[in-house]
């Protein structure tokens, strides 16, 4: 049998490319969903495996193809596996394309069908009211007004927020935190409001191309018409989208400068223009390199960086950190299609968490904070877990009601 969309990207011998070494499975950091199924086909090599018998004929497409489509989306996309392939095998790609195939199968997972309508019916992967967008939290800023007036204001930059930074109390406080930073160094920005649409990559993560073109093509309308140049996000997956993924999977090129929050920050060090850091915060932390910013991405000193200017931060490293750094379980929408696996992973992570003296949590993705601030607690840790643009905030003496509310 053949797999067309692997063909249309010229990656369908990659199955083939696979030494069957295992290092996907036994490697420092690798494959968590290995690591809890302790099955074959959760990991790379198994995938491969079972593509390649799939394209060779060996086996029946009625006897393998279930089995590699449940393996295949029963993954975070974190991309343990491919940072540590011997052969340099592009996996997260190949997932993804594997997925987009699984729905022109009619094989799509029927638990990704509610997500697909939520997205569908109110633009973002919350499935509030996408008015509330600002509305919803803005009463937490400390000049709300001055906030509002921001909303579709022409401006060369703008800070997209991305669902959960719109709809979730814990990160929005990267959102609140972010956006005072802006306007304590005199940025001038626009955000979008309820024109802002959910950035697409749940669908384009799940293989739905189609319609993550539709939103991507939308944002990308607002922006030109307010005269944008460059976007600025908190979240590793928006960046991930809108740096990389439209073109690669989308044949969208757009001609905005993307800038991840971390390397917002780290640059703003650099220009001279954040540095009066007043409020020492005496606390030791540790770092969790999310995936698409870390692996998928590559950003690992940046944010680094931006803790050894904070005064009164200790930065104590994972065990598995950076290249090697446990995925949280978050990712890759696992979460909808099999939330008690995405849990088990986390406990992968949270004893990662508590070999090291930390008072707090680091990250700078909000599916990742929101996700521990969530399970750190049920596991009986006693780690918190924050994000990287409310220390930055809090070290620059900045305050606002929802941080009592949320950390309080």
């Amino acid at each position: 049998m053949k797999f067309p969309l692997l063909e249309q990207y010229g990656l369908q011998d990659q199955p083939f490319t696979c030494a069957q070494c295992s290092f996907c499975q036994v490697g420092n950091g690798a494959c968590p969903t290995y690591k809890v199924k302790r099955r074959d086909s959760y990991s790379g090599k198994g995938k491969m495996i079972l593509a390649r018998t799939l394209i060779q004929g060996r086996i029946k497409p009625s006897e393998g193809l279930e089995g590699l489509r449940d393996a295949i989306f029963g993954c975070t996309l974190c991309g343990g596996c491919e940072e540590i392939c011997q052969v340099d095998i592009p996996f997260v790609k190949i997932y993804q394309l594997l997925r987009a195939d699984f729905l022109r199968r009619g094989m799509w997972p029927e638990e990704l069908v509610p997500m697909k309508e939520t997205l569908v019916d109110d633009f973002n992967v919350q499935g509030q009211d996408n008015d509330d967008r600002v509305e919803g939290w803005s009463y937490w800023h400390p000049d709300e007004d001055a906030l509002l007036e921001k909303v579709g204001q022409n401006a060369k930059t703008a800070f997209f927020f991305g669902c959960n930074s719109s709809f979730r109390g814990v990160p929005i406080q990267g959102t609140i935190a972010t956006l005072l930073i802006m306007d304590k160094i005199g940025e001038d920005y626009t955000v979008l409001g309820d024109e802002e649409w959910c950035c697409g990559a749940p669908l384009i993560m799940t293989g739905d191309f189609d319609s993550a073109r539709k939103f991507a093509e939308h944002n990308i309308k607002q922006y030109k018409e307010l005269g944008v140049q460059r976007i600025v996000t908190n979240c590793p997956g928006c960046y991930k989208m809108w740096a990389h993924e439209y073109h690669e999977f989308l044949d969208i090129d757009h001609p905005f400068e993307v800038v991840y929050g971390a390397q917002y920050f780290s640059r703003l060090i650099d220009e001279g223009k954040l540095a009066e850091f007043t409020n020492p915060l005496d606390v030791t932390v540790t770092f969790h390199d999310g995936c698409d910013a870390g692996r998928n991405s590559g950003i690992y000193e940046e944010p680094r960086k931006v803790l050894e200017h904070l005064p009164g931060v200790t930065l104590e490293e994972l065990p598995h950190n950076k290249a090697n750094c446990y995925c949280c379980g978050s990712g890759g929408v696992l979460r909808p299609v099999d939330a008690d696996f995405a849990l088990e992973i986390n406990k992968l992570k949270v004893e990662d968490i508590e070999q090291t003296s930390a008072d707090w949590v680091i990250a700078a993705c909000p599916s990742c904070v929101d996700f521990m601030n969530d399970q750190l607690p049920q596991t009986g840790s006693q780690k918190r877990v924050k994000d990287l643009s409310v220390l930055v905030a809090e070290a620059l003496g900045l305050t606002w009601d929802g941080l009592d509310e949320i950390y309080g």
